[in-house]
């Protein structure tokens, strides 16, 4: 064979071998991992799973808040970090896990509910988002969209239209609706919506969708311009809300490089895509990512900000229980049996005054 024909053979195989990774989604590696052992996804049966609709309090306070608070004995804690990675109560069932893949932690948290109203959403002016979870009691909580951070889209939050319609960009939405299913419209116009009206619990514009209907995104030049202007191939924290079955939901969460500079962790959008689609996601979005990704269970934030530490956000989601709270036993008073019944109680005089005195 001579050169030429060999060098006509070899153009194809290398472009071929470009293209698997498109072509062939697991053959798509993730932060330099070479075997990967990820956890399983394995459904829960909760043992009250008909608590009904739990009331629409996005800005409950005092006793009706005390209605979401979470059985303290409902925690797993870990003996040798005293942290607590488990929560489980008749109606909510979370667990986090995490793996190393490549040189990245990433936390995978399951999440399964008995309603969809206990999946909600917080909205606030930019704070810690450790500081506004204290104020919605939930067992988890997420960062959200940066919803204050731009103007676009059509905006639910616990069923209240927040922002009207208005262009979307390049945006991809998600929907969650009232059944606590996700829809993902990609790059929308606001007559996507029209189909989902009455039934939208939330909404976010942020994204990418990362998995649609079962099927993995790939991030071309085709779709989002390999998505320079938004990020996408840059390696840093992330983290996404999938869901996998009817009320059971994944959350990925990977940390990044210790400081801006560095290469020592994250994950690009394609990899956490791909992560997403090999968990079994049937939608995932991505969510806002950088130091604004924070995971927070039993208000302890579990994952690791680069140097800086963790932004302001302006919105969260998160979960909370449909458990009534434990109503308190009333303890008899017991009648001392020691004192003779022949001593009188003594009862104090009464002065011209109207005093007492002994």
């Amino acid at each position: 064979m001579t050169k030429k024909r060999a060098l006509l053979w070899l153009i194809p195989t290398i472009l071929l071998l470009l293209m698997i990774p498109f072509i062939v989604p697991s053959a798509l590696t993730y932060a330099g991992a070479e075997e990967l052992d990820l956890p399983e996804y394995n459904p829960v049966e909760l043992t009250n799973p008909n608590p009904g609709p739990q009331l629409p309090l996005p800005d409950a306070r005092g006793a009706d808040l005390e209605h979401y608070s979470a059985n303290p004995d409902g925690y797993v804690y870990d003996e040798a970090t005293e942290a607590a990675w488990e929560y489980r109560d008749g109606t909510l069932y979370v667990k986090i896990e995490n793996r190393m893949i490549g040189n990245t932690k990433v936390f995978f948290t399951w999440v399964q509910i008995a309603d969809p109203t206990q999946l909600r959403t917080h909205v606030s002016q930019e704070t810690s988002p450790i500081r506004e979870a204290k104020k919605v009691n939930p067992v988890l909580a997420i960062s959200g969209d940066w919803y204050s951070g731009r103007s676009e889209g059509i905006i639910y939050r616990n069923g209240v239209q927040m922002r009207a319609p208005k262009p979307f960009g390049n945006y991809d939405a998600l929907i969650i609706d009232d059944q606590g299913d996700f829809h993902i419209l990609y790059r929308p116009a606001a007559d996507a919506f029209a189909p989902y009206e009455g039934h939208i619990l939330h909404s976010f514009l942020f994204g990418p969708a990362l998995v649609i209907d079962g099927e993995l995104q790939v991030f071309d030049k085709n779709n989002y311009g390999s998505g320079a202007g938004m990020g996408l191939p840059n390696k840093t924290q992330r983290q996404a809300i999938c869901q996998m079955d009817k009320l059971s939901y994944l959350i990925i969460t990977t940390e990044g490089p210790k400081d801006t500079n560095a290469k020592d962790g994250g994950f690009t959008a394609q990899e956490l895509a791909q992560l997403a689609y090999d968990m079994g996601a049937v939608n995932a979005y991505n969510l806002d990512g950088g130091n604004s990704a924070c995971l927070l269970l039993n208000g302890v934030k579990m994952n690791r900000f680069k140097k800086g530490g963790v932004r302001e956000i302006t919105d969260l989601v998160y979960f909370i229980t449909a458990e009534e709270p434990p109503v308190p036993t009333e303890v008899p008073t017991e009648v001392p049996t020691d004192v003779p019944e022949d001593i009188p109680a003594e009862t104090p005089a009464v002065t011209e005054e109207g005093n007492t005195q002994p």
